[in-house]
Order: structure tokens, then C-alpha cells, then sequence
């Protein structure tokens, strides 16, 4: 189904800097209570103990929430907080009105041990929940050594934590690390999770050594003698063998597995006789490629690279420039920016839903407001489709061909924006809908070349009270609604509320006039549990 693919809010408090979170178990600590304690709720009562021995865990921060029975995503801000004390013992309060809340998540966090989260449904009536021990894992220790230098204090260690899956609360866990080499080449990572990591050395902003995946629960030490330096040189030139200066150099090592991270191993700029040298780790061919790019020309990748066989000279071709002058509405703010997009001449620009297939442009550049004049660099001598958008910006379409249309374009892009709007009911009491969420479409002048399904949470939005909801700064034209809400019944035999997810997808004809959208079985609106 669709709303699989949508990214849900980010709603968690997450502390992933070591020192921030010591000094808020510190300041829980010294106060002895949970801060925003609710009177007449739900009190949570556990222990925190360690997953090995069964010592209780003191300074422990323990966060909780209550999630509201209407949201479509769990409302999670863990605004209820509180430190274990010198037992281990935590006791905090949550709302749990049955009516409105209808479970807490609780997570436990503390720089020795692993992250954890604790999700429970919660009882009408029940004002009282237990947990227990709650066992926490230690996190994990890196012992290393470096050698095959003289000179190795200072060296930066880094680690990178593997976009895999993993049976632990990944969300507080810290994506990276750093040390730095002591004179003798040693360091020490603490704060590990169980996951394999991409560690890297580097001097200088250099990458020096690179090893694809290292887990701290497999191997606990490690020892790495530094491989040897290649010298790469050469020259970036046009096409008429004239010197480039200011090229870009780039060396990536690229990853051998689908979860761990490629690397720039070395960057370099050209002089002003179109000159570069850098040292590159010594790279298999088959993972190392170089990039060598420039504003305004066609950039060149060298894939599979052999540094002793690369060419001496690497030529660059000028691209096309296209340049234009846009009308734009009187009343933008003076540090407002325009943006300038460019597509393929062919691009359907239909509205979609999908997150899966996304049009983006080719580049996207940016201009302040404040003037008008416009060029963008590095074109093939082709066709292209150019929109002019910004913030109180309608989107104006331009066609050009670059091979011959070398004059300034003048493009009147002054329309006003217009509102999405309306209202979401339930179709057999006419109630409005709290909390549904309602993701427009999007047409593809609306995105960025880095965009990707779990970047599209600012086109949807969630009714409020009254069930309405508003889209702004839209460009007048037709979209599709698709609208995500939990329907509440109570049962008397379980006396407990069931919650039904139910979807509708409605076509709406243009932007600028409200409407009044219903949900419902007789609206013939699927239902799912």
C-alpha cells in the first residue's frame, strides 16, 4: 500500500551527543522528579539493571509518551522524563485519558549501556503499569592500533555505522565516531553497537587507510598498518587544450556491500596552469574512481581506475550557458531567492503520488530576488524545459533550445500563489476527523535533485480538531488528496477502543477553493485493520 512508503513525522527526542545527554541525566538527577508530570495519569514504574550481572543502573534517562488513539503516526515527543536513582528505580506519570491515549513507548537511554524501547497498550481504567527490570545491554569497546608510520599522534579514526538493520533501538544510536591516534599509534572506541562499522584513517583530510567493515562484537581489537600513498598528477584542460583552472579532483572509494559507505579518499584543485597532484590510498581499480569537475563544463568520471594508467591530460568540454531575465510579484521579501529548473524537454509534468517514481530536474540553481537576471551553466546544446519557482512564486514554464537560443530570455513569472484547503468528515455523523493525515500530490518543478521517498514528508500535512487542513504557496492547478485516519469504536466486550485504519484518495480539480472531503463506509472508504 502507499502509505507504507511515506516517512512519518520526526517526532522523537533523541539525545545522540554523549555530552548532552550526561549533562540531562545530571540535571534529572539533581532534581529527583520527572518534569512534566501529569496529575491524575498513568504512573510507569520499572528498573533499570545491567543484562549481565543484574546490578541496578543509576542516571539512566527514561523517556515516555502516551500515543493518541486518533493519529495515524504515533505521536511520540517523550516530553515525560526522570533518572533512575541509585536502584536503578524510575517512577513517571503520562496522560491515558482512554479516550484519547491508547499506548506509551518508553526508552532508556545511558552512554555505557545500548539504547532501548519499550512499547505497551494501555488499559481503560488502569492508572498503574509495572515494568519491571528493564535489562540493558553494555554498549560495545574498539581497541586499535596503527603502525607503518613515524608519525602517527593526531591521525583521525573515524567510524560509520552500516545502513542495515538491527535488533537494537537504532534510532539513538550514534552514526558515527571520531578519535584521534595517540603517539604511539593506539585508540579506543567506546559507545559501540552491535553492527559493523566503515572505519577510516586519515591525515590532513586525507584517507590514509580504509577498511570496508569492522563489527565490535566479532572483533574487539584490531591492528592496522597503513598501506602505501600512489601520487596521482596531471592536467585539466578545455577544448582547446587550454588550461583549466580551479577543476575539482575527486578520488572515491567505492563499497563492496550494499550497507557500508563509499569514501573520498583526496581532493584536489587545479593552479592556474590547469596542474593537480594529490596522494591517493593505494585502491583495487575496480573500486576507485575519479571524478574531475568544473562550473560550467561537463564533468568527467573515470570509473575502475589504475592511477599509474590515467591519462596525463583529462579534457573538459564547455557546456552551454542559458541566460534569462524573470518578472517576478512586487510583494517577495527582499531575501527571498528564485529558483531556476531545468528538464528534459520531453519530462511529463503530471502529479504524482508515487514516492517510488520521482521526475526530478536535471539542476536546480538559485537567484536572490533582487535581481532578475538569470544564467545556468554547463548545458548540453539541446532542449530543455525550464520552471521558474520560489516561495510566493506561481511556476512558470519555459521551453528552450540551448544549441541555438543564445539570447536572454525574458520570462513574466509574477502569478500569485494559491491554498489547497478543506475540511475531512466522517460520513454517518458529519464529525469532523482529528489528526488525519492528508499528503498532496506533487509535480515535479516542486523537487530537488537530492529528493527521495523519505524526504516528501512536507507535502502532507494532519487535520486539527476541526478536521480541516491547508496546503500553501501552490501553483494553480489540479491535485490528488490522499488521506490516511484511524476510526475509533468501543466495544463492551473487550471494553477497549479498536482502532481501524481507513484511506480515501480524492482528485481535486484546482487549487484555491475549500472542500469538504468524507470518510466512511458508506462513503465506500476501505477499511483495514
Amino acid at each position: 500500500m502507499l502509505q507504507l512508503f511515506f516517512k512519518p513525522r520526526k517526532r522523537h527526542i533523541i539525545m545522540n551527543n554523549t555530552t548532552s545527554l550526561i549533562l540531562l541525566l545530571l540535571f534529572f538527577t539533581t532534581t529527583a522528579v520527572g518534569v512534566c508530570q501529569t496529575p491524575n495519569g498513568a504512573s510507569l514504574h520499572g528498573t533499570c539493571v545491567d543484562a549481565e550481572n543484574g546490578q541496578p543502573i543509576s542516571d539512566v534517562l527514561v523517556r515516555a509518551d502516551a500515543e493518541k488513539i486518533a493519529s495515524v503516526y504515533p505521536d511520540r515527543d517523550f516530553e515525560h522524563a526522570t533518572a533512575t536513582d541509585a536502584n536503578g528505580a524510575f517512577s513517571l506519570t503520562i496522560p491515558n485519558e482512554p479516550q484519547t491515549y491508547y499506548a506509551f513507548s518508553l526508552m532508556a537511554i545511558h552512554p555505557k549501556y545500548q539504547a532501548k524501547r519499550l512499547r505497551h497498550e494501555m488499559s481503560p481504567g488502569k492508572n498503574k503499569y509495572d515494568l519491571g527490570k528493564i535489562a540493558l545491554k553494555r554498549t560495545l569497546t574498539l581497541k586499535g592500533s596503527v603502525s607503518g608510520d613515524k608519525y602517527l599522534a593526531g591521525l583521525i579514526v573515524n567510524l560509520k555505522m552500516h545502513a542495515k538493520s538491527a535488533d537494537f533501538f537504532r534510532a539513538a544510536a550514534p552514526i558515527e565516531h571520531a578519535v584521534k591516534a595517540n603517539t604511539t599509534g593506539n585508540f579506543r572506541f567506546d559507545e559501540l553497537y552491535p553492527i559493523a562499522y566503515t572505519l577510516t584513517i586519515s591525515r590532513n583530510d586525507v584517507i590514509i587507510a580504509y577498511v570496508e567493515s569492522i563489527n565490535p562484537q566479532k572483533q574487539a581489537e584490531v591492528a592496522i598498518r597503513l598501506p602505501k600513498l600512489e601520487t596521482l598528477r596531471g592536467t585539466v584542460v578545455d577544448a582547446q587544450a587550454q588550461p583549466i583552472a580551479d577543476a575539482l579532483i575527486y578520488a572515491t572509494r567505492h563499497t563492496e556491500t550494499p550497507s557500508g559507505h563509499s569514501a573520498i579518499l583526496a581532493a584536489a584543485k587545479t593552479d592556474d596552469t590547469g596542474s593537480f597532484q594529490m596522494q591517493v590510498l593505494a585502491t583495487e581499480p575496480r573500486l576507485l574512481s575519479l571524478e574531475v569537475r568544473k562550473r560550467g563544463y561537463f564533468s568527467r568520471i573515470y570509473e575502475n581506475t589504475v592511477i599509474g594508467k590515467m591519462p596525463p591530460m583529462v579534457r573538459l568540454e564547455k557546456g552551454v550557458t542559458v541566460k534569462g531575465r524573470v518578472v517576478l510579484p512586487q510583494d517577495l521579501p527582499a531575501d527571498a531567492q528564485f529558483t531556476v529548473k531545468v528538464f528534459p524537454a520531453d519530462m511529463q509534468m503530471e502529479p504524482s503520488l508515487n514516492p517510488l517514481a520521482l521526475y526530478k530536474p536535471l539542476l536546480s540553481r538559485y537567484f536572490p530576488v533582487t535581481e532578475s537576471a538569470f544564467r545556468v551553466d554547463g548545458l548540453f546544446a539541446e532542449k530543455y524545459t525550464l520552471y521558474i519557482i520560489g516561495d510566493g512564486i506561481s511556476a512558470t514554464r519555459v521551453d528552450v533550445d540551448a544549441s541555438t537560443n543564445t539570447e536572454e530570455r525574458l520570462i513574466v513569472a509574477d502569478r500569485p500563489t494559491a491554498t489547497l484547503q478543506g475540511q475531512v468528515l466522517w460520513a454517518d455523523t458529519g464529525d469532523p476527523v482529528h489528526n488525519a493525515v492528508v499528503s498532496r500530490s506533487w509535480y515535479p518543478w516542486e523537487l530537488h535533485p537530492s529528493d527521495m521517498s523519505m524526504t516528501l514528508d512536507r507535502f502532507e500535512t494532519e487535520t486539527d480538531t476541526h478536521g480541516t487542513f491547508k496546503f500553501s504557496n501552490l501553483t494553480e492547478a489540479r491535485y490528488q488528496l490522499y488521506i490516511r485516519a484511524v476510526h475509533i469504536v468501543y466495544e463492551d466486550t473487550t471494553k477497549r477502543y479498536q482502532r481501524t485504519r481507513i484511506h480515501k484518495q480524492v482528485a481535486i480539480p484546482t487549487a484555491g477553493t475549500t472542500y469538504r472531503i468524507y470518510l466512511g463506509k458508506q462513503d465506500g472508504t476501505p477499511f483495514a485493520k
